[in-house]
This record gives C-alpha cells, sequence and structure tokens, in this order.
C-alpha cells in the first residue's frame, strides 16, 4: 500500500483518529495554490513532501453532495467544480471532501501516492474544519508564507 503518511498516522491530531483514506476516494475542494502572497507555495510544500513527508494528515469533511451544494453555493468560484452533475446525480450519496490541505491532497496524487493520512470531521462541520486549518498552518508561517 503506498500511502503518505503523517506525524501522526495511526494516532489522533486534535481528539481525531488519524485514518488513511484512497486519495481517488477524496475531492480537493478548492484549485492548486502555485503562490501565496506573492511566495511561491506549492513547489516548496511538494519538495518538503518529498524530503519529509506529510506532517499533519488532511482534514477532510464528511458531507452529503447536498451539503456542497450549499457550500458551493456560499463559497462560488472559490470552490472547485463539483464532483457530480448536481441537477442529475444523487445528492444524498457522501463524498469525502478535502476542507484543509488540497495542495496536499494534490501533490500526493502528482506523485503518485494511492493513499493518504486524514482526520475526517462528520456531520459536514466546515466551519469546524476551517478552524483547524489555523493549527496546521502554525508551525510554518515565515517559511512557505
Amino acid at each position: 500500500m503506498n500511502t503518505l503518511k503523517s506525524r501522526f498516522y495511526g494516532l489522533e491530531w486534535n481528539n481525531i483518529k488519524v485514518v488513511t483514506l484512497k486519495v481517488s476516494d477524496l475531492w480537493a475542494s478548492v484549485p492548486i495554490a502555485k503562490t501565496h502572497r506573492n511566495k511561491e507555495f506549492y513547489e516548496p510544500i511538494k519538495e518538503d513532501i518529498k524530503k519529509n513527508g506529510l506532517h499533519f494528515p488532511l482534514i477532510v469533511v464528511d458531507a452529503t453532495r447536498n451539503d456542497l451544494v450549499k457550500a458551493k453555493e456560499k463559497h462560488k468560484d472559490k470552490l472547485c467544480e463539483l464532483p457530480f452533475d448536481k441537477d442529475n446525480d444523487d445528492l444524498n450519496i457522501r463524498q469525502y471532501t478535502v476542507w484543509g490541505g488540497s495542495n496536499r491532497w494534490n501533490i500526493a496524487n502528482e506523485l503518485g501516492y494511492e493513499y493518504v493520512d486524514c482526520i475526517v470531521v462528520a456531520n459536514a462541520d466546515f466551519e469546524r474544519a476551517r478552524s483547524m486549518q489555523a493549527l496546521h498552518r502554525k508551525p510554518y508561517q515565515g517559511k512557505y508564507y
């Protein structure tokens, strides 16, 4: 099993058990950020992952497609196109959605990983997932942005 493991592999992060999920079962909700605050962002993170592995697990929200339709209406073009047809597909199907770590998901995909460490935030709690992002970013302030 080709897995991009975090430093928290098999443990908990922020009181949530770290699980390993298939990269192909996840939807990265935002586009790749090549730069951030006018600094190279994506490539340095990719090089860091190649060298040091994944520090934090991805933050994934367990949501229904209907929840994602509402999130897309709220966030508009900030989110990628939905991975389903909102007018013709079953909106009750659950969709694991990367809400913290879309760049890292893209890097895992690019580097050919089949699985990646994640924490899963239940009940379509996008706000809780968003608040956790600050904890992921804190050790990297000044390094990448």
